[in-house]
């Protein structure tokens, strides 16, 4: 399982590096800019379809966006001079949160429940 999420890791991280290249390209105006963001966001799907063919989708995509979007948001606060404000900073929490409370241990049914039910 570890190999999957260092796959996932690898595809988060081309993706926000991909869009930082994407605001630097300034509309497919710096061409290197540009050319290096589709690269990587390229290679950035190109692992996420792997994963996604292996894994459960709702878990890859909720970590793959989650973890994507708190971490372009974060960097463009670090990197781009980008806006930080309390209601961004509570939006970025409850995207954590959630993809954290997807990814919690499935809990197991008690045995009294089942035969609860299996009994109606």
């Amino acid at each position: 399982m570890w190999k999957y999420y260092l796959l996932l890791s690898g595809s988060i991280i081309l993706e926000v590096i991909g869009a930082s290249f994407m605001k630097l390209s300034d509309g497919f105006s710096n061409t290197g800019a540009s050319i290096t963001f589709i690269v990587l966001y390229f290679l950035s799907l190109a692992l996420y379809i792997i994963l996604t063919k292996r894994t459960e989708l709702g878990i890859v995509n909720a970590l793959w966006s989650g973890g994507g979007t708190v971490l372009v948001a974060v960097s463009g606060i670090m990197f781009l001079q980008e806006s930080f404000s309390m209601t961004k900073f509570f939006g970025i929490a409850c995207v954590v949160i959630g993809v954290i409370g997807l990814n919690l241990p499935k809990r197991k049914k008690h045995k009294e429940t089942r035969k609860w039910k299996e009994a109606v």
